[in-house]
């Protein structure tokens, strides 16, 4: 069957669904055989009694069909001729009351609180007359009857049990109109004249036993019971049987258990099984002036020291401030030193600096050494997964080295006195093999502290009078499954709104490490607050001790919710990478704003992109602050953008004229080179005829002298030669002048004389 609540007392309810009269009827009589079968021929008559219509049974199947819609189709079973219901048992309000009314039943004499309370509850279950759908059904009219007998009989049983509580004068009233309203049940009066006698009226309780008697005589002509008589006897006598007795002291209406908040200064006296380690703690402070506090998430190191070591502190006269990891850890260590009013610096929650960046650690880290060189005590509480990381700071390195106490799990004996001690102080009671079944679920389990925290306020939630029972704490989900039903109890009553806001609320209020786990961020409660819904959503998660929200910040309660809720841990791993942004934006939004909001702190690049881009993707439940922070980054952006744009046209512009002009400068220097070549040229032609013409006019005179002058002629040939060598011409033409015979050259002849008329110079040799 679905999730859903039955209620028979009166009209028949169905949580979630609506019925037509003949569903309600029929599932009326189904609750009623719950888990037995009924017949088709007695769900016939339940329906319709003497008239049955000639297609009963169509219209029983039809019927049958629309209730399996309603409540589930495994929730009816079929057989030959029968159907069965298969009902969870306290899914009935019928159910529960009798439960209720046993154990009322059960601890009247041994605990009258338990009886009281456990009336209490069935009382308030009652909203009508049982089964009233199938009212004139004869098993419905006898089950009404005995249901009805049963509210009776717990209606004097919790004026009993508050007279067995001291409470006989508040018990008056009740006492009175239980007999207004069934003057023939004796036992109402011996409760009225007890109530009358013990508030000190023994003349009205005597009146109220002649009432009684001569009510019954008239109505029964019957005379009182052995019990009235001997109350009337009993209380002329003054019988001290009457008195009270020992009245059961009141227990306390605060829950003793913190859940998943941690124990502060002011719960030293509601601390327990922590001895040991307190003074552990103190002889190590006692040796040096730096204690590192560590342990795994959930070990109880938080409560240990402000619950423990810091009473201690204060009793011996140490002046303590206790610090956490906000913005500016470093000057708030340098205030709380040089303010000459601080003995002991106390920074818990160490881990959460590694997260805010190198600059703030190496700040931070800085500040408790000087602090400890100053003679200041520091205590530093961290997780012993980031002690490590503490160790590896050149500043931490030393002072972790000198003094490091571990947080274990608690050991049976002290984890039995931190669950026993706080209930008998608030006069609470613990059901016996409770404590042994909590021992148990908590063996192994490391950080298990703020899960069996959490598990005994809902168990004290679900007490009986002043009883914790073992059935509240397994209805409760138990260590293991506590803190994920409560807060899924909480989501599942938030409309749809509510939980998208839920869920962006706890994503600021919780990361994931590189490693995995959870860590808790503080961040400020004034933006938050200034959303109407989202206030709401934050008093409800408040109200649930699912976070902690101070005056002016908002944390988590436990990191351990991340991992104990699947939901949230689900949250965390599908968008791991939007709740790092969202994270980033938060905190760049708060310091934009605590700082005038300045355009020098707005995003850029890409770090303003991925932002956008995750603003944009889906609706975000972003603070006013955020979302102008956002619009802030994106208007200046828009604006550079346009300025770049601007400038980038400009630029455009001005290539576009610098390229004309070095084009028309190209152009020119291409005919001024143009022109250039032309002259080499022309010039270099000009030389070549002025040589030819040079050439041609010496070997014309050297031709020309040959005959007269023949020596000017050869020298003329051979200087053109000597000036153009390539020249065919200077070669013919030297060789020329050299083939001309002269006088003296002739061959000699008998006839003519050896002499020349001149004289000349040898031919020169040819080769």
């Amino acid at each position: 069957m679905r999730s859903m609540s039955v209620g028979v007392f009166g009209p028949l309810s169905l949580d979630g669904a609506s019925l037509r009269p003949r569903e309600r009827t029929l599932l009326s009589a189904l609750v009623l055989r719950a888990g037995r079968p009924i017949t088709t021929d007695e769900l016939a008559e339940a329906l319709w009694s003497d008239s049955l219509p000639e297609t009963w049974t169509k219209q029983l199947q039809a019927s049958i069909g629309r209730v399996r819609v309603a409540i589930g189709r495994d929730a009816i079973e079929t057989t030959p001729g029968a159907y069965t219901l298969r009902i969870d048992p306290d899914t009935v309000d019928a159910e529960r009351f009798e439960r209720f009314a046993a154990s009322a039943r059960r601890h009247l004499d041994e605990d009258p609180a338990r009886a009281l309370d456990a009336a209490q509850r069935a009382l308030e279950l009652w909203r009508g007359t049982p089964y009233a759908d199938i009212g004139s059904w004869p098993p419905a009219v006898v089950e009404a009857g005995r249901l009805d007998e049963v509210r009776m009989e717990l209606e004097e049983l919790r004026v009993d049990a508050r007279l067995r509580l001291g409470e006989a004068a508040a018990s008056v009233a009740d006492a009175e109109r239980l007999v207004r309203e069934a003057p023939l049940r004796e036992g109402r009066w011996v409760l009225l004249a007890t109530a009358l006698y013990r508030s000190g009226r023994q003349a009205d309780a005597l009146a109220a036993i002649r009432a009684a008697r001569d009510r019954l005589a008239d109505e029964l002509g019957a005379e009182p019971g052995t019990e009235l008589a001997d109350l009337e006897l009993a209380i002329l006598r003054h019988d001290d049987a009457l008195d009270p007795g020992d009245v059961p002291e009141r227990p306390s209406t605060a829950c003793p258990y913190r859940g998943l908040q941690p124990f502060g200064v002011e719960d030293e006296e509601e601390f327990f099984g922590r001895d040991a380690d307190i003074d552990a703690a103190l002889a190590r402070i006692g040796r040096s002036r730096f204690l590192a506090i560590s342990g795994a998430s959930g070990s109880g190191k938080s409560s240990l020291v402000r619950a423990g070591v810091v009473p201690a502190l204060q009793r011996r006269g140490d002046r303590v401030v206790i610090l956490t990891p906000e913005q500016d850890l470093d000057v708030q260590i340098k205030h709380a030193v040089w303010s000459g009013r601080t003995d002991v610096v106390v920074i818990d929650q160490f881990e959460e600096v590694f997260h805010g960046g190198e600059a703030d650690l190496d700040a931070a880290a800085g500040a408790i050494t000087q602090a400890v060189l100053t003679g200041t005590i520091v205590i530093l509480v961290v997780r012993s997964d980031f002690l490590d990381d503490c160790a590896g700071h050149p500043d931490l390195a030393p002072l972790v080295a000198e003094g490091v106490h571990l947080v274990g799990p608690m050991a049976p004996p002290a984890l039995r006195q931190a669950i026993e001690e706080p209930a008998r102080r608030a006069g609470l009671h613990l059901e016996s093999g409770l404590v042994e079944l909590i021992l148990r679920d908590a063996a192994g389990e490391a950080g298990a502290l703020p899960h069996l925290s959490h598990a005994l306020v809902e168990t004290w939630i679900r007490r009986e009078g002043a009883t914790l029972t073992v059935a509240g704490y397994e209805a409760s989900g138990g260590i293991s499954g506590a803190i994920a039903q409560s807060a899924d109890r909480l989501y599942e009553t938030m409309d749809t709104d509510q939980r998208v806001t839920c869920r962006w609320l706890l994503l600021r209020l919780v990361a994931l490490a590189p490693d995995g786990s959870a860590i808790r961020r503080r961040v400020p409660s004034k933006p938050l607050r200034a959303d109407g819904a989202r206030e709401q959503v934050l008093s409800m998660l408040a109200r649930a001790r699912l976070v902690s929200a101070e005056a002016d910040s908002v944390e988590v309660a436990h990191e351990s919710l991340a991992t104990a809720w699947p939901r949230l841990q689900a949250w965390l791993e599908e968008d791991a990478e939007g709740t790092r942004i969202l994270a980033a934006v938060a905190a760049a939004a708060e310091a934009w704003n605590a700082a005038g909001r300045p355009e020098d702190d707005l995003l850029r690049g890409a770090r303003m992109q991925a932002a956008l881009e995750w603003r944009d993707a889906e609706p975000r439940d972003l603070t006013d602050v955020e979302r102008a922070f956002l619009d802030a980054s994106a208007t200046r952006a828009t604006a550079e953008r346009k300025q770049l744009e601007d400038r980038a046209q400009r630029d455009r512009r001005q290539n576009r004229r610098l390229r004309t002009l070095l084009s028309v400068a190209a152009g020119l220097i291409v005919l001024l080179v143009g022109a250039g070549s032309v002259a080499v040229v022309t010039s270099q032609e000009a030389n070549a005829q002025r040589d030819s013409a040079t050439l041609e006019a010496l070997l014309a005179t050297s031709i020309a002298l040959q005959a007269s002058e023949r020596d000017v002629s050869a020298l003329l040939a051979a200087e053109a030669y000597r000036r153009w060598p390539d020249d065919p011409r200077t070669r013919s033409g030297l060789v020329r002048v050299l083939r001309v015979p002269t006088a003296c050259s002739a061959p000699l002849s008998p006839r003519r004389p050896e002499t020349c008329s001149g004289t000349s110079s040898p031919a020169p040799k040819t080769h």
